[in-house]
């Protein structure tokens, strides 16, 4: 059935869809069942005194789903590392659908990445994949981390985060369970690692079982944080109502002292109208950011609302990602909003971002990210359809961001380690026909320049062997980004975002293989902010063959060019 918008009902971005779900043994015949606690890796909990009662045995757990994993890369690894269309400088699966980031941490030397990952794609039973990094650039794949193979977690291991714990890490996450009859249950998981932050493993029962009462299952993703000497856990949730158009978003606190018993606190409560229809927040995380214009510290809320509409250049993507700023009463959980929703990408393909545990507040004295770092899904849910598929891949990452925060408002830069991997070198353009010659047949490159647009424009295009397939406009009040021309269009062929007015703007473009992420607005003033940006495009940009040109032209001024080539 083709659903609108507005109609659509609601989705959970890692929905399980099977192509095959015929047991040996008939769904019916496993009945309910009631589990006893689990004498083995049990956390103290407050669940963990009384049986719980669970919903009918998954199919999936007859199956060797580890196996079923390592065969699949077995068999087609080999296709997803020699196609053209994959990324070197951005995470991205070894095969299958790669969807939200999850887990990120920094341990002092390393940065972990984990992330939703269905190898066994187009049937969605969605996995952990684990990978490493020493630079935020380089990632080794470390293998998978979880299996959904409980009866906790048999229909997925969903989104959650990670913590850096003396001796090793622990993750929460939320594991998701459905009977014959699609009914959901979830429950919110400890997974603990030592060292190495491999292999995590679940401390059962689980932390949480079922969603607070006024809360329909639609219950996850939960992010785990210390405040004030005390831990919190901040949960995407939808509120119950007596008809389905009368279910709302919502993000729902617990506290614990400990990490393993956990208290019911409330929910955040804030008045922002541009959300107040929606039916769902996903993805939710609270951190604190330092006002750089201001030197105040204020409270910022990530999160991933559904059922936004259009509303002019806004909110064009299926679902958002975006921002609140405020202050929060951490007592009453008040939250006095000072900025409301405002949407952290402008491109295409964005959703479920997460920041790094380990930067910004949360970070040591010596950590080399004294600013948060940033992470999101470069992709969308119900969009998978992308010509890498034909290579047994989909997806990646958005390359990392640093976040500074400015009179209210969250600009955006790579992270400084893309200077050492791909330093910048001048360079200039074609006076007669607008090339820059260095950058011919380029897969992975960036280039970044100040323009003077006030006579008009800076346009950007980018030919592949098919002709243009990428135009950028650079102007005094908007960006936009066209590509129209490319391989894959299935979320749009345009976004134009305005701008605040100045006839002198700063870019910097990032193309990696089948990605591009254009950072656009001007520098922020001031040394904290230099070279964060007001806007970001990321969007797949599938080219046709090898050969690119790079050709800037307009009435605007080019006043001064760099680039680099991987």
């Amino acid at each position: 059935m083709s659903m609108t918008k507005q109609n659509r009902p609601i989705l959970d971005t890692d929905d399980v869809q099977p192509v095959d779900e015929s047991p040996t043994t008939p769904w019916s015949s496993f009945g309910k069942i009631t589990l006893e606690p689990l004498p083995e890796n049990t956390a103290p909990s407050q669940a963990a005194a009384k049986p719980v009662t669970l919903a009918p045995l998954a199919p999936y757990l007859q199956r060797d789903l580890a196996a079923e994993d390592q065969q699949t890369v077995a068999a087609f690894g080999e296709s997803v590392r020699s196609d053209r269309d994959y990324p070197k400088l951005h995470l991205a699966p070894p095969v299958g659908r790669l969807n939200d980031p999850n887990g990120l941490v920094y341990d002092g030397r390393h940065y972990h990445a984990f992330y939703q990952y269905s190898p066994l794609h187009p049937e969605r039973i969605v996995y952990w994949r684990h990978a490493i990094s020493d630079d935020l650039t380089h990632w080794e794949d470390a293998g998978t981390a979880l299996v959904p193979n409980t009866r906790y977690d048999s229909h997925g291991c969903y989104s959650g985060s990670g913590i850096r714990v003396p001796g090793g890490f622990e993750f929460f996450y939320t594991g998701n369970v459905k009977d014959s009859r699609n009914n959901r249950e979830t429950y919110h998981i400890l997974a603990t690692a030592e060292e190495d932050a491999a292999h995590p493993t679940r401390q059962l029962p689980p932390l949480l079982e079922g969603p607070h009462e006024g809360y329909t299952a639609h219950y996850r993703d939960p992010h785990v944080f210390e405040r004030d000497g005390q831990w919190w856990m901040v949960i995407g949730a939808q509120k119950d109502g007596k008809k389905k158009k009368h279910r709302t978003g919502a993000v729902v606190v617990y506290t614990s002292a400990d990490r393993r018993s956990w208290d019911f606190k409330g929910e955040l409560d804030f008045t922002d109208p541009t959300v107040e229809g929606c039916y769902m927040y996903e993805c939710p995380s609270l951190l604190q950011l330092r006002d750089e214009a201001t030197g105040t510290l204020r409270d910022v809320l990530i999160f991933s609302p559904q059922g936004l509409r259009p509303e002019g250049e806004k909110y064009q993507n299926i679902y958002q990602s975006g921002y609140i700023v405020g202050e929060l009463d951490p007592q009453n959980l008040r939250f006095e909003v000072h900025t409301p929703f405002t949407e952290l990408d402008a491109g295409f393909e964005f959703y479920a971002p997460q920041t790094v545990h380990g930067t910004g507040t949360s970070a040591h004295d010596d950590a080399p990210h004294p600013q948060t770092v940033m992470i999101g899904w470069l992709g969308n849910a119900e969009q998978d359809d992308h010509p890498s598929w034909a290579h047994r891949w989909v997806h990646m990452f958005t390359y990392p961001r640093e976040l500074h925060l400015r009179e209210g408002k969250i600009y955006q830069t790579p992270v400084p380690q893309l200077d050492r991997v791909l330093p910048l070198e001048s360079t200039v353009v074609d006076v007669v026909k607008g090339k820059v010659p260095v950058l011919k047949d380029a897969g992975t490159w960036r280039l970044h320049g100040t323009v003077d647009v006030s006579d008009g424009p800076v346009k950007i295009r980018v030919k592949d062997a098919h002709g243009t397939a990428l135009r950028i406009t650079i102007a005094e009040d908007f960006a936009q980004l066209d590509r129209s021309g490319t391989r894959y269009t299935e979320g749009g062929t345009l976004r134009r975002r305005a701008l605040t007015p100045n006839t002198e703007r700063e870019f910097e473009l990032l193309v990696d293989a089948s990605s591009t992420e254009l950072f656009v607005g001007g520098a922020v003033s001031g040394q904290d902010g230099a070279g964060s940006y007001e806007q970001v495009f990321s969007a797949r940009t599938y080219f046709s063959g090898s050969k690119r040109r790079v050709r800037m032209g307009g009435n605007g001024e080019v006043l001064k060019l760099s680039y680099a080539v991987l």
